[in-house]
């Protein structure tokens, strides 16, 4: 749904919904903001538009009634001064409170670091031989990362990562948080997001994706699909340090259960690159020579 604004006395616009609440959270627009969208009879604050209403909307201010008693004069309180509102933030404004890219970006190494512990943990049980096509450089062994993400999106609103940090991933706007919506974006994420997991490229889309959550405040994907990720929890010291263990400690697993393909795995590098290969093979740990007789 498009979205169309006055910003000194112009009209600016179109942008998505998810869009237009990143620009409120970064103070470039308040709730009060005079805004339209299709639909809408006339201009109004962004915080009563029907497509916004739920993330800029105000808390009821129903306060009971008190019979008015003599007055007393004030009593100095000792507690800090709250911090000043920004200008045209309303007093009993409900804030949507955006997770920063360090997190997310965490969350994401979480849920892809259990996933591979978990497909060559099957792997290892069921002793699946060695296959270029399995590596966690194939695109294809991520496939299913990118429909259980799908999955679990759509049923739950979160994943293991994000649930670690206190994020959620709500639908925005018109729609519900459906399994083809969820698909969607995990197939831009994947695209998108981490380069689909070949060679150099994740490094590239992963700080191209920085850029834009840091530059626009939402991702390719979120705009696209028209969902935002929302700040649950404090993101606390305690979280991060455990996802950092969890990030670990799958990793370790993962190597544990390569083992097995240790021997073909480098000498199919070798075919294709003798130097990677003798390097690989110098850095694997050597068996013990038999004693001589």
């Amino acid at each position: 749904m498009d979205i169309y604004w006055i910003a000194d006395k112009k009209k600016c616009g179109p942008a998505t919904v998810p869009d237009v609440i990143s620009l409120v959270q970064m103070g470039e627009l308040t709730p009060d903001t005079k805004g339209w969208h299709a639909g809408c009879e006339q201009w109004m604050p962004l915080r009563e538009l029907p497509a916004l209403v739920d993330f800029l909307q105000e808390k009821p201010a129903a306060e009971p009634e008190q019979e008015p008693g003599p007055e007393v004069p004030p009593v100095p309180s000792a507690e800090p001064v709250a911090e000043p509102r920004p200008a045209g933030v309303p007093e009993n404004a409900v804030r949507v409170y955006l997770p920063s890219p360090a997190a997310r970006m965490l969350a994401r190494f979480v849920d892809m670091a259990l996933y591979m512990a978990l497909v060559f943990g099957v792997i290892y049980v069921r002793q699946i031989p060695f296959a270029p096509s399995l590596l966690p450089s194939s695109p294809l062994v991520w496939a299913g990362f990118v429909l259980l993400e799908a999955g679990l999106l759509s049923y739950l609103g979160t994943t293991p990562g994000k649930a670690l940090l206190g994020i959620q991933v709500r639908c925005v706007g018109e729609g519900e948080m459906s399994f083809g919506r969820s698909l969607s974006r995990s197939c831009l994420v994947f695209i998108g997001g981490v380069g689909m997991m070949v060679s150099l490229l994740p490094l590239f889309m992963m700080g191209y994706s920085w850029w834009t959550l840091r530059s626009r405040g939402i991702t390719m994907w979120d705009a696209r699909c028209s969902t935002l990720p929302l700040m649950l929890k404090t993101l606390s010291p305690v979280r991060m340090f455990l996802a950092v263990v969890v990030i670990f400690a799958c990793f370790n697993i993962t190597c544990m259960c390569m083992q097995p393909w240790l021997e073909p795995m480098v000498s199919a590098i070798e075919q294709d690159s003798p130097e990677a290969g003798q390097w690989m093979r110098s850095m694997m740990p050597q068996e013990p020579a038999p004693p001589a007789k």
